[in-house]
């Protein structure tokens, strides 16, 4: 079983309340004895008195009244164990601990994110000293501080891969998984790891969390990357991620916006009538002398 997985659950009260009644449960349901059916615990008290009298000739005056308290304490311990059998079908199934994991999702998932703070934390406590040491070789031949190190951060890299598998886990309660599913998308999209993915990401460091295959290297990487590491609320929010990635390049399509404001239309003034020509007479040339004789 996953350790942090474990933990998480364990951090939220109705789950550690359904494992403390599942142990009670467990307790109670070995310490009580098989008990047979009423009318066979009865026919074995008749038996034990014919075999008495087929032995000796006489007949238990008390037959009856023994086989029917026989009967009768089968009857109360038969419900009892009956009824503390479905309680312990109900506990040890499934079906109600998958519940209240869906339930609870957001608060395992917030457990999670917890342990991965508190975990590179303590990977930070190491990197300064571990330097450009990657493998045991490098570790060994150094030697000092640096293989000290390097053996701290060995040791938290498999609490960093629980992290992340106990973190896929929860997601996956109550969604629908599958290859081709949505659930199964934010899983291999690598966006569920760190936040704030660019270009200038590391492409190796980008595949390792593609793959969930975590190195010593990806781990020194996250502690050194303070603040982008984290667990994730839901399968939409790594998908979200994803999407504005994938489109940081993408121009709108957006249609240019309209101005529909009331346009003010200014009335012309009405036109003045023209003087109407008089006919008929005909003025002077100014350009002609009158003659007198």
């Amino acid at each position: 079983m996953n350790a942090q997985l474990e933990a998480a659950h364990a951090a939220v009260p109705e789950i550690a309340e359904f494992h403390e009644r599942k142990a009670r449960v467990e307790e109670l349901f070995r310490s009580l004895p098989a008990v047979d059916a009423p009318e066979v615990e009865a026919q074995r008290v008749a038996d034990e008195a014919v075999a008495e009298f087929l032995d000796t000739g006489a007949w238990p005056s008390d037959v009856e009244e023994r086989a029917q308290a026989a009967y009768t304490a089968a009857v109360g311990a038969h419900a009892v164990r009956s009824r503390l059998a479905a309680v312990h079908r109900e506990y040890t199934g499934a079906a109600t601990l998958t519940m209240l994991r869906e339930l609870n999702r957001t608060e395992i998932l917030a457990a999670l994110g917890v342990q991965l703070a508190d975990l590179l934390t303590d990977a930070r406590k190491h990197t300064p000293a571990l330097g450009s040491v990657r493998t045991a070789d490098e570790a060994l031949t150094a030697g000092g501080d640096v293989a000290e190190a390097y053996t701290a951060l060995r040791a938290l890299l498999p609490v960093l891969k629980n992290i992340r598998a106990a973190q896929w886990e929860a997601l996956r309660q109550g969604e629908l998984s599958g290859p081709s599913s949505l659930f199964q998308r934010a899983k291999d999209s690598g966006f569920g790891d760190v936040q704030g993915i660019s270009d200038e990401t590391p492409r190796g460091q980008f595949t390792a969390m593609q793959n969930r295959r975590y190195t010593l290297d990806h781990l020194v990487w996250l502690a050194q990357m303070n603040g982008v590491a984290y667990v994730p609320e839901s399968v939409e929010d790594v998908l979200a991620a994803q999407d504005a990635y994938l489109t940081r390049h993408s121009v709108s399509a957006a249609l240019p916006v309209k101005d529909f404001s009331p346009t003010v239309v200014v009335t012309p003034p009405a036109p003045q009538p023209k003087p109407r020509p008089v006919h008929g007479l005909k003025p002077a040339p100014a350009d002609i002398a009158l003659n007198i004789n």
